[in-house]
């Protein structure tokens, strides 16, 4: 895989998701240097578990990509594509949660150069990020304008196990 810049991940995630808010830059920023560990943190597997059981259950299955890189080994998985192409939940949670409490290094080096990289975007995140530095590095939802148009529904991945999607013919 040839590697992209946050600028290129940036702008490619623009193009597919044109919603895309200042507040929706910074979660795939966190995203893309945290991964999804910060959903492990409270420690309580079986209601991580029924979290994801749910939303699966509830999401509408659609057309679509199956995964989509955020950065050269982070990805978000589709959830509405994983429930129309019939794939198991427990491999895609299995992929999550292993994914999740790998770690990742760099993380806060890698959060403020997809901050930087923003700046190629065709609108500012400045004021945003100003008021979201006051709280420190954290995860944030979507904006609403994001969550209305996108109906986001994904699981953050490590981009290695994108192969095991890829050899089932997916994407």
């Amino acid at each position: 895989m040839t590697k992209k810049s946050p600028l290129d991940y940036l702008k490619e995630q623009y193009k597919l998701h044109p919603s895309m808010q200042p507040k929706d830059v910074v979660k795939l920023a966190f995203q893309a240097a945290f991964g999804a560990e910060h959903l492990l943190d409270e420690g309580d597997l079986g209601r991580v578990r029924a979290y994801f059981d749910d939303e699966l259950a509830e999401v509408s299955a659609t057309d679509g990509l199956l995964y989509e890189f955020i950065a050269d080994d982070v990805c978000r998985v589709n959830m509405a594509v994983w429930k129309k192409r019939g794939l198991p939940g427990d491999e895609l949670f299995d992929l999550f949660v292993r994914s999740a409490s790998e770690g990742r290094t760099g993380g806060e080096r890698v959060f403020w150069e997809y901050i930087d990289a923003a700046a190629g975007l065709p609108f500012s995140i400045e004021d945003f990020v100003r008021e979201y530095k006051e709280g420190g590095l954290r995860a944030v939802h979507h904006s609403e304008e994001y969550g209305a148009a996108e109906l986001p529904a994904y699981r953050v991945i490590s981009g290695e196990y994108t192969r095991l999607i890829i050899e089932r013919g997916a994407n």
